[in-house]
């Protein structure tokens, strides 16, 4: 069985990192990062990052104890009531389970290209954690090869994130690239397709597209909430395509536009029903 540890007061020197993690900048500093809840802590104690440790109460363990079980590495489990849990945290969304995780070093994000046909999303400066959460969650049920985001966007492991991504971005390869856009740059010479998403008018029609292009490895890339790609990005494209909508609605969602684009391309391509 797992060892436990009774934790009975907050200010138990064995749980000051759960402390801080309603401070998102020192969880950072810390190289740390927070799951809450029992579907994202299961799904951190099962992805490729290292778990330091969980705190949660009796009935969220007896709930976890089958993972925690299964694991072939040690993790420290401490137990609280779910009063003792608030009172460390300082916040009640923990739904009386939580888990520190270690922010690893990422690989280059040209690695995972060569690995699949399957498509790439790049993220440029998305600053709502709902919509890089939810675009990693459309990824994971589409069969995405990894996302690559621009150091502008919101961090995937911030635990708004996560939460709203149901522990996607636990799941899903994900790369930040701090000289973007030179990551894609790269991935372009070795022979990716970058495809911009934009309202333009002029782009070319988003199933038109996809319907031509059937076996060509791409990256598709969508923009900030407000003015969408950049133009250094949009200019390093080879292809602009857009939604096809109303024209009296200017333009969609980000988290809604990726839904749509990756459900169609998975449709298309895959016969995903």
């Amino acid at each position: 069985d797992v060892p436990l540890t009774h934790i009975d007061g907050i200010d138990d020197r064995r749980v000051r990192d759960f402390r801080v993690v309603s401070d998102p900048e020192l969880m950072r500093r810390r190289r740390l990062f927070v799951a809450e809840g029992h579907m994202a802590v299961e799904r951190l104690l099962l992805s490729r990052f290292q778990v330091r440790s969980l705190l949660v109460t009796e009935s969220a363990y007896q709930r976890l104890r089958g993972t925690l079980d299964r694991l072939n590495r040690d993790v420290e489990v401490f137990l609280t009531t779910a009063t003792g849990l608030r009172e460390v945290t300082g916040f009640r969304f923990h739904r009386g389970c939580l888990a520190l995780g270690e922010r690893s070093v990422a690989t280059t994000f040209s690695h995972l290209v060569s690995e699949s046909c399957r498509p790439i999303v790049a993220l440029e400066a998305l600053s709502d954690p709902d919509n890089v959460g939810s675009i990693f969650r459309t990824s994971a049920a589409f069969g995405v090869t990894g996302l690559l985001l621009s150091p502008t966007c919101a961090d995937p492991l911030y635990r708004k994130a996560i939460r709203t991504s149901m522990g996607a971005t636990l799941q899903v390869p994900f790369s930040i690239d701090a000289e973007w856009p030179n990551e894609l740059k790269i991935i372009r010479k070795g022979g990716t397709l970058l495809v911009g998403l934009t309202p333009d008018p002029t782009a070319v029609d988003f199933e038109t597209f996809i319907a031509e292009s059937k076996g060509i490895p791409m990256a598709l890339l969508f923009g900030s909430e407000g003015v969408g790609l950049s133009r250094e990005v949009l200019e390093l494209c080879d292809m602009h395509v857009r939604i096809a909508v109303e024209e009296s609605t200017d333009s969609l969602n980000v988290a809604i536009s990726a839904a749509i684009v990756l459900q169609r391309y998975a449709v298309t391509t895959r016969g995903v029903s």
